[in-house]
């Protein structure tokens, strides 16, 4: 049923931002929800929707995300995490990520940042289209990680990956050109900072 709602809501704005990228629709199978992939300097952005299950007192909830992965080859092992202050941040403190701000009043204000090369996040963060674009959203969770997602998304070994999640459904063209904006614009400050290599795709 939720693959059905899935279809009806989002396929047709989904095809259409993959056609508009020169990027590929593809067809999810078995839990599996289609996608679109798109590359960026031989970088490959791949955009999905999630569901979390989860039972509480014997009924059945369930959450559906926005998410965009993209992996890629680290030169320095930079890692961060950014999320709104509102949410609770647990993975910064097991991996011993230190507290930043970027010296943006607002912006420290309305996201906790940690990360393991202070230097390196606020450069990042403190490009204004990288800005702009995350105080615009309602829901953010951004991340270079190195080993699994926050639902346990496989990363090849060796590779890092550039991860994004949200509670926000986008069902519109504009939106997902602005998420691929944000995410062509953190890859070229990577590339400034000679903090990312792309892989070789076959």
């Amino acid at each position: 049923m939720l693959y059905s709602i899935f279809a009806k809501d989002h396929t047709s704005v989904w095809k259409q931002f993959a056609a508009e990228n020169n990027g590929n629709y593809i067809i999810g199978k078995g839990s599996h929800f289609d996608r679109v992939e798109i590359s960026y300097l031989n970088y490959l952005i791949i955009f999905d929707q999630y569901i979390f299950y989860q039972v509480v007192g014997g009924r059945s909830f369930d959450t559906q995300f926005t998410r965009i992965r993209m992996e890629f080859k680290s030169r320095d092992d930079l890692q961060f995490r950014l999320t709104h202050q509102y949410l609770v941040d647990i993975i910064g403190k097991i991996f011993g990520l230190q507290d930043i701000q970027i010296g943006d009043k607002l912006f420290d204000r309305s996201f906790l940042i940690k990360g393991n090369d202070e230097f390196k996040v606020q450069t990042l963060l403190s490009n204004e289209v990288i800005k702009e674009i995350i105080l615009a959203q309602k829901d953010i969770h951004l991340q270079i990680l190195k080993e699994e997602g926050v639902y346990d998304e496989p990363i090849q070994e060796g590779n890092s990956m550039l991860y994004f999640l949200s509670k926000t459904m986008v069902k519109n063209i504009e939106d997902l050109n602005v998420l691929l904006k944000l995410y062509k614009e953190v890859i070229d400050q990577l590339s400034k900072l000679g903090s990312a290599q792309a892989l070789k795709h076959s």
